[in-house]
Parts: structure tokens; C-alpha cells; sequence
């Protein structure tokens, strides 16, 4: 095990390693703080929602961000995406993300949420300067941003700052990088207007009235054939039968323990968080292969004809969209 996986176990276990880095931790602690309490920032040229983490590490979030954006657009929105764009070298900034980019021009979050999006009057933007992002949308006539991350960002006052947590420990051992998995302290959670939360994580935390939580899953869908979108099997077809797991997420063993608790018998194959995927990567793995969404962005230019990806959606309870239209307008009406 390397150094950094050993780390980011003891972030949740606890261990050496992760003691001696307390100091650091207490530090990066009291810089957040101190962010918090001297920057303050604009607000965007339209409305905003930022869906963001306290902690590092994969949430589920990318999936609710997509099933937030389709509850918006029902309700009338005209919704667009903004991404910082990690690891994007896009032709300029800021740049509309198209459905038909690769990964390394767009980034693999970015194109992933543009991949779902089916309708014209949603959209994904990308720039380190969300500002600018967000104008360029409402340059082309949308009226509402939502951010993928961005709670730590603080030149922009968003309308509404939703944190995601999962997990049976969202907030890991409870300190700040790098002797835990916190971005902040704990005491962030107040500067969120509401908590969504996975089932493990609502019955993990402390109970509280403020802020509003609310649960949303994220469940498996089906398996899409990499080379051939248009082919798919069922979530049975995994059950009994050995899959090659490849991945490159911030935690890839909940990958492989959805994939197990399907049926699949799995041999994983772990790669780095945002690993840039190449043909030798994959190409002698044994088949039939599984990855995740955001792996297979990168991965559809050289897939087999037995490379598969597993498709997974969010749902958010039905209490959540009545309280989210009836806190845009009260904060809309206030700004105005």
C-alpha cells in the first residue's frame, strides 16, 4: 500500500500517521476559519446553487448534480452547469462543454455531466473564474448556475450552498488535511442552507434542525457497452460471473462493493483519482470489463467490444424540491 493510501485509510480508521499530522490539520483548520470570516464575496449575474463537499474524496455528487439539474429544468429553470474544470485544456476559457469532447480538452466530470444533459436548455461551463463561467451563461440566455463544487469558494456568494455527505463516517476522523479528510472544520456545516445526505450518513451524524437535511440515493441503472452505447444489459447479468473492476475515483472500493453486492466476482484493478486513461492501461485485462461513468469518458476511443459501464442515477427525497423552489424565491425576492 502507498504512503497516500495509507493516509487516506487512517483518515477513517485512524492510525500513526495520521496523529503526527494533527498540527498541519489544525493549521489548515484555522486558515478555512479565517477565509470564511475575511472573504466576501459577489454574487453572480444570476441566480446560484453550489453543491459542494466538506470533505475530500468521492460523495455521489457529480450523480446529484445531474438529478438536481433535471428537477430544476422541470420546474422551468434553464439550468447551467459550472465546473472549475480540474485538468481541462479547453481552447479557451470560458468554454461550453460539448457532449462530443474528449476528456482531456473538457475533463471527465465536466463531460460527464454534459453527456447527461438531454435537453437544449441545459448546459455545462467550465472555468477556474466561476464568475466569468456563470456570465457566459447568462450571456446565452440561462437563468439559473449550478455549481459542482465550489462551498471553499469564496469570491462567489451563491443563493443557496448545499454540502453532500455519505457514508457511515462523512466526516472521517474529524480533522482538516492532511491528517484527516476535512477541507474545514466541522463547524462549516452551518454555513450550508441545507445538508444532502446518503442514508448512512443521516444516521451517522448528530441529530439537528439547522440546517435542513435531506436524503437522496444513488442506486445502479444498467450496464452501457463503452464501444457501443446503443447495447445494454441488465444488473442481473452481473451475478455470478467474473468482471474485471477498473477504476480511477477517490474511492474505488465503494465501486467494487456495489459491483459485489450485485453479484459480480470482482478482480480490481485501482488507479489514481482523475488517472488520464490510456489504451496499454486496459488493454490485457481480462474480460468482460466494468467501470464507472467518469472513468469511461476517457475510455470509449479504445474500448472492446466487452467493456461495459456501469450506469447510476440520484434521487433526492420528494420534500427536498417544494423547500428548494420556495428558498430560490424567498432569496430572489430578498436580493431584489
Amino acid at each position: 500500500m502507498t504512503l497516500r493510501r495509507t493516509l487516506e485509510a487512517q483518515w477513517q480508521e485512524g492510525g500513526w500517521l495520521a496523529t503526527s499530522l494533527r498540527p498541519l490539520g489544525a493549521l489548515t483548520g484555522s486558515v478555512a476559519a479565517w477565509r470564511r470570516r475575511h472573504i466576501h464575496g459577489r454574487p453572480a449575474a444570476i441566480p446560484s446553487i453550489v453543491v459542494g463537499n466538506l470533505s475530500v474524496g468521492g460523495s455521489g455528487k457529480t450523480p446529484l448534480v445531474a438529478a438536481l439539474a433535471r428537477l430544476l429544468n422541470t420546474a422551468g429553470w434553464r439550468v447551467a452547469i459550472i465546473s472549475r474544470g480540474y485538468g481541462a485544456q479547453p481552447p479557451h476559457w470560458p468554454y461550453r462543454v460539448q457532449a462530443g469532447d474528449s476528456a482531456q480538452q473538457a475533463g471527465d466530470e465536466p463531460l460527464l455531466l454534459a453527456q447527461f444533459q438531454t435537453q437544449a436548455d441545459q448546459a455545462v461551463f467550465i472555468c477556474p473564474d466561476r464568475h466569468r463561467a456563470i456570465a457566459a451563461a447568462a450571456a446565452e440566455g440561462f437563468d439559473l448556475a449550478l455549481l459542482d463544487d465550489g462551498f471553499q469558494h469564496l469570491a462567489l456568494r451563491p443563493t443557496l450552498r448545499f454540502l453532500v455527505m455519505s457514508g457511515a463516517q462523512p466526516l472521517g476522523n474529524g480533522h482538516c488535511l492532511p491528517a484527516g479528510p476535512l477541507r474545514e472544520s466541522p463547524a462549516a456545516l452551518a454555513e450550508a442552507d441545507a445538508l444532502l445526505l446518503d442514508a448512512a450518513a443521516a444516521a451517522s451524524l448528530a441529530p439537528g434542525e439547522s440546517p435542513p437535511r435531506f436524503q437522496f440515493q444513488v442506486r445502479p441503472r444498467d450496464l452501457q457497452a463503452l464501444a457501443d452505447p446503443q447495447r445494454t444489459r441488465s444488473l442481473e447479468s452481473l451475478t455470478g460471473q467474473h468482471w474485471t473492476a477498473v477504476t480511477g475515483i477517490a474511492r474505488p472500493q465503494r465501486f467494487v462493493d456495489t459491483l459485489q453486492a450485485l453479484g459480480a466476482i470482482v478482480d480490481a484493478r485501482f488507479f489514481p483519482d482523475h488517472h488520464v486513461f490510456r489504451r496499454e492501461d486496459i488493454e490485457h485485462l481480462p474480460r468482460p470489463l466494468v467501470m464507472t461513468e467518469k472513468d469511461a469518458v476517457k475510455c470509449r476511443g479504445f474500448a472492446h467490444a466487452d467493456d461495459w459501464v456501469l450506469r447510476i442515477e440520484a434521487q433526492l427525497v420528494a420534500d427536498f424540491m417544494p423547500w428548494l423552489e420556495r428558498a430560490l424565491s424567498t432569496r430572489r425576492n430578498h436580493e431584489h
